[in-house]
């Protein structure tokens, strides 16, 4: 037991991912995988996967997600060049020097603003912008570790947890059950706005009984892109502020979609005006913008980085930052960002395998069958496998949409929240979790130290949804 103990000390993250990549792996060979249709599970074959697999899954992780990333990237460049910059550095120590001693408002409202966005923008990675300059503070506040990654990393999966009319992992997965059933985003999402405001309010209760017990041996955050103390009276701090307010603003308009949502169409008319306006015989604004522009509401991951890139420009050459300090920050901050990048393939890989085997379909369909009808216990037991082994929310959908739609009949609506919910809350504590994962490794976070720390408010909050579940159900 001391051998396996000591074995996951050091570089506990990557061994955590490598044996759950075996574990996925050994299934391949031990489970066969299925396709469901009409209700009806029929045994395809088994797809084991060897080691030539195993070397190719890499490589189809990393085209499969390149958008996230290459996002990913692209911020460990931004915040490696913005944490040299003289007005973003005066910006972070002065929003650092007045929250001295409030520091439980900040992790409260840090934490809200990152679930509420999560909860509501189109795409979970795109909050992940906002989640250096809020480690960036609280390194300057000393918190500790564990306090950092809840108010950033964890706030998000609070918000995945809580979806209500965000998250593409809930948007692809409805997109799919269309096939099987009419359903919109808006299907339970008063309840959805329950679970959020529940997970919200628990999560902050242990965020502050963690807080209370804090004590000088606990380990202090480590930021990748450490903020130098600026506080020279000559910075300008209020045009940085203004240009990340910009991109700030850019980010909402960008990744709230505004037609599917609410039923506005205002965005999507301006981009066909702007882009249809001529001047003479030429469009002129839609060869400025590209052929890729899309109207706000529809963006991809990698629009934003075009707005992230033109901030970062001005910013630049507004504070006179020199250009070969430019170069070394921005590849220093790609250097910082690789580990934490490279432990996202190896999780995505996961999605790889059981894309090529999707023996899921089969452990999901078998303990569907345990009882007859919809329990919503049994539902959640499928919800949790799915949520383990899945990765991206919407391949749920896909493999096991006849499944919520058949089996479940005038329960599907509330399959939906099951499946939802349980997905989110499994990323608390899964090594397939890839929230979890990239946080741990951009904090140098233990695994097992987050377990010891979290274990208490995913029981309690299983416990919780359960009981809604219950009660939506026999009630």
């Amino acid at each position: 037991m001391k051998k396996i103990k000591s074995m996951f000390e050091k570089h506990d993250l990557f061994k955590i991912v490598l044996l759950a990549i075996f574990v996925t792996i050994l299934l391949t060979w031990l489970v066969p995988y299925g396709q469901i249709a009409s209700g009806t599970y029929t045994k395809v074959d088994f797809a084991r996967q060897g080691f030539s697999d195993i070397l190719l899954s890499g490589v189809y992780s990393g085209s499969l997600f390149i958008q996230q990333l290459v996002f990913v990237i692209f911020i460990g460049m931004f915040y490696g060049i913005l944490s040299q910059v003289s007005g973003y550095k005066a910006l972070v120590n002065k929003i650092a020097d007045k929250l001295k001693g409030k520091e439980k408002l900040f992790v409260i409202v840090s934490s809200l603003v990152v679930a509420l966005l999560t909860s509501v923008l189109s795409q979970v990675f795109v909050v992940l912008l906002f989640i250096p300059f809020i480690i960036n503070i609280a390194s300057k506040l000393k918190l500790d570790k564990i306090t950092t990654f809840l108010c950033s990393f964890g706030a998000m999966i609070v918000g995945v947890l809580g979806a209500t009319y965000g998250t593409d992992g809930l948007t692809s997965f409805i997109y799919y059950l269309n096939y099987y059933e009419a359903v919109t985003i808006t299907e339970e999402i008063a309840i959805r706005f329950g679970v959020l405001a529940l997970a919200f309010v628990l999560y902050s209760f242990f965020m502050m009984q963690h807080m209370n017990k804090v004590n000088k041996k606990d380990e202090k955050v480590e930021d990748l892109f450490v903020v130098s103390d600026e506080k020279s009276k000559k910075t300008k701090v209020w045009p940085m502020a203004i240009l990340l307010g910009i991109l700030s603003l850019f980010v909402i308009l960008g990744y709230v979609n505004w037609v599917d949502n609410f039923n506005l169409n205002i965005f999507t008319k301006f981009h066909t005006w702007l882009t249809g306006f001529k001047i003479g015989d030429y469009t002129i604004f839609s060869y400025i913008l590209g052929a890729n522009a899309k109207a706000f509401g529809t963006w991809d991951l990698y629009l934003i980085t075009v707005v992230m890139a033109i901030v970062l420009f001005i910013a630049v050459i507004g504070y006179r930052t020199k250009i070969d300090e430019v170069l070394d920050s921005a590849l220093e901050g790609i250097k910082n960002i690789i580990k934490p990048v490279i432990l996202l393939v190896m999780v995505y890989s996961i999605f790889v395998f059981v894309y090529w085997c999707p023996f899921t379909v089969t452990i999901c369909n078998w303990i569907t069958n345990l009882v007859s009808g919809f329990n919503p216990f049994i539902a959640s037991i499928s919800a949790f496998v799915s949520a383990l082994f899945h990765i991206d929310f919407g391949y749920a959908g896909y493999v096991l949409g006849d499944i919520l739609a058949t089996t479940y009949n005038e329960f599907f609506h509330l399959a939906i929240l099951i499946y939802s919910t349980i997905n989110g809350l499994v990323q608390f504590v899964a090594p397939s979790s890839v929230l979890l994962v990239f946080g741990l490794s951009y904090l140098n976070l233990s695994y097992k130290n987050w377990l010891k720390y979290i274990w208490k408010f995913v029981l309690v909050m299983l416990a919780l949804l359960i009981l809604i579940f219950a009660l939506l159900t026999y009630v």
